[in-house]
């Protein structure tokens, strides 16, 4: 499973469904295209763009190794 769709899965639930909006985006400085693309597993992520995904996830980075 991907990395970034299994931290979105373990955050979500019941009250919490993760749906990326313009402060989202704003956040962690990804487009909407790019965000679908990195979600998709069709681009690989950018140390940056792991480390702004990573802190607003509340995990660690290092969760993008695994």
């Amino acid at each position: 499973m991907k990395a970034i769709e299994s931290i979105i899965k373990e955050k979500q639930s019941g009250n919490f469904i993760f749906k990326p909006d313009q402060k989202f985006y704003e956040t962690v400085k990804i487009n909407q295209k790019r965000w679908g693309q990195i979600f998709r597993d069709e681009v690989s992520l950018s140390i940056d763009e792991a480390k702004a995904i990573a802190t607003f996830f509340n995990v660690p980075i290092t969760e993008f190794l695994k």
